[in-house]
């Protein structure tokens, strides 16, 4: 694969889920550490500031073809009860450390805008918490020396 290939499928991968990224990244051995760093922290902030910007377009290309029914009971289950709870025990923060893994990027940003207006709060939280796990996944995987591709032959 050519490496400029491999940098865009890594960035637009990091932009909406983010362990197909790292994993991408972790199997093609084009990428040293401080490469694999940047572009998951680059392509997970490429895909905030996309959701961020595009959601409430989004939302409403959805709801011009799936219209909202007329319903005013709110549905409880437990997916939402969790988000409740991070939302009222952590609140952005919280959102921002769950987004990589448990809400994906899509999800997690489109909950953030939803909740919270301020987009520079939201950039800032979200850019802290994709430089943590990146940092964090990153220096395990290459101080492990654990070898993915000869792992799946």
């Amino acid at each position: 694969m050519n490496e400029t290939l491999a940098v865009i499928v890594a960035l637009s991968f990091a932009g909406t889920k983010y362990i197909m990224a790292l994993l991408f990244m972790f199997s093609y051995s084009y990428f040293n550490f401080w490469e694999a760093v940047f572009l998951a922290t680059a392509g997970g902030m490429l895909g905030v500031v996309f959701f961020s910007y595009f959601g409430d377009g989004m939302k409403a290309v959805w709801y011009r073809f799936f219209p909202k029914k007329p319903n005013n009971r709110i549905i409880i289950n437990s997916r939402r009860r969790l988000i409740v709870k991070i939302r009222q025990k952590y609140g952005l923060a919280g959102i921002a450390f769950l987004t990589p893994f448990v809400l994906t990027v899509p999800v997690g940003t489109l909950l953030a805008s939803h909740i919270y207006k301020s987009k520079l709060q939201i950039f800032s939280y979200m850019f802290v918490s994709f430089t943590f796990w990146s940092f964090l996944l990153c220096s395990l995987y290459y101080l492990s020396g654990v070898d993915l591709v000869a792992l799946v032959h």
